[in-house]
């Protein structure tokens, strides 16, 4: 069972039925981000996540019982992902536990609004939360909004991936933005190698980026920001890149010849690419490649708390993040985990969003969205 706002990306013909906000346009969703991104920073504390969900009382470590998880209901896992591989992952969930599991999709511009309506009435009808902003989770831990659990099977993942103090949220893969473009309308000798490249005069308008309600485009930008120089953002706004609101949309473009250069396009574009036989070719600039962490934890006042203590354990096993990261095509944080088909990272240099105050700061936020706007035209 499937629920998303639509952005293009995923075949909704196939995934069932779709759920609009009535009167919602893309400049709202991008109004609704900045908005997303102050709340999500703390501004306003209670005023705006809502009061916390009562404190949990159970031991942190009280394994899921299955018995009773069954039992609690459909489970619903919002998250911001590919729709389609999420709908396949929940089947595999639901084979492995016998657990009913639907999903809502909405990119983090959209969810974080919702999420504070719900938390401001006191009750939410979802139970798990997969968000590729971990500043974003990480505030709504210092709002008490997420529910630690000490799963058994944090122990396979490095403490990098993982909240201070872990069980609140962890890692389920690593996202890493790489350019991209297709070799029967770019050759590789004309292709960008750099940031810098991508502000050469034949890339105008030929340059594709998500928009700023996707919390990958912020991670890109966070950390690009005291990599590149001051002006980068300005002349790349010169070149009038193209704004989409998800990296499958992007790929479409760039798979027809209308668009030459993915400027930020998540990896797992790549392996997807690769099974339909559409040819293209990554590549990881020298300077660093964005990544960041995509994490899970689950929320504050779920009512199926059983339900999604046995979906965490299942996407942090071994098997699951196995599981999920072959149907994604991504990295997984468990070194005992390695997908085929990815591009190998051994020499590549990989640039992490650090000091968490900042990250998830109102300021940032604010000042990501008004400069993105602007960079893609908004």
């Amino acid at each position: 069972m499937s629920k998303c706002i639509p952005d293009g990306s995923g075949p909704s013909a196939v995934m069932g039925p779709l759920f609009r906000a009535p009167g919602v346009t893309r400049r709202r969703l991008l109004e609704q981000a900045a908005l997303a991104g102050a709340a999500a920073a703390g501004l306003g504390s209670l005023l705006a996540w809502g009061a916390p969900a009562a404190a949990d009382t159970t031991n942190p470590s009280s394994p899921a019982d299955l018995d009773a998880a069954r039992k609690e209901g459909t489970l619903a896992v919002l998250h911001g992902d590919q729709e389609a591989d999420v709908v396949a992952f929940l089947k595999s969930f639901t084979e492995k536990t016998g657990i009913a599991a639907q999903e809502v999709r909405m990119l983090p511009g959209v969810a974080l609004p919702k999420l504070a309506a719900e938390f401001r009435t006191g009750a939410t009808d979802l139970d798990v939360y997969q968000t590729s902003d971990a500043g974003l989770m990480d505030d709504l831990r210092l709002q008490g909004h997420v529910q630690r659990y000490l799963s058994p099977e944090l122990k396979g993942f490095d403490r990098r991936y993982k909240s201070t103090p872990e069980g609140y949220w962890t890692a389920y893969f690593i996202n890493v933005g790489t350019v991209m473009y297709d070799p029967r309308y770019v050759r590789k000798e004309e292709a960008p190698k750099s940031f810098e490249d991508l502000l050469k005069p034949e890339w105008a308008h030929q340059v594709g980026f998500q928009d700023a309600s996707a919390g990958s485009q912020y991670a890109w930008w966070y950390v690009l920001q005291d990599v590149l120089p001051a002006d980068y953002w300005d002349r790349l706004a010169q070149q009038k890149p193209r704004a989409y609101a998800s990296s499958t949309q992007m790929m479409q473009d760039l798979h027809s010849g209308d668009l030459k250069i993915g400027g930020k396009v998540s990896i797992f574009q790549y392996p997807k690419s690769v099974r339909q036989h559409q040819p293209i070719e990554v590549i990881f600039p020298a300077q660093g490649t964005p990544a960041q962490s995509q994490v899970v934890g689950i929320l504050g006042g779920t009512r199926r708390s059983n339900a999604a203590k046995a979906y965490i354990d299942y996407l942090l096993s071994k098997e699951g993040q196995q599981r999920w990261n072959e149907i994604q095509g991504s990295y997984s944080p468990r070194s005992d985990v390695s997908i085929s088909g990815l591009p190998s990272l051994a020499h590549v240099k990989l640039l992490l969003p650090t000091n968490f105050a900042r990250y998830r700061s109102v300021a940032e936020h604010q000042k990501f969205v008004k400069m993105w706007n602007a960079v893609v035209g908004f």
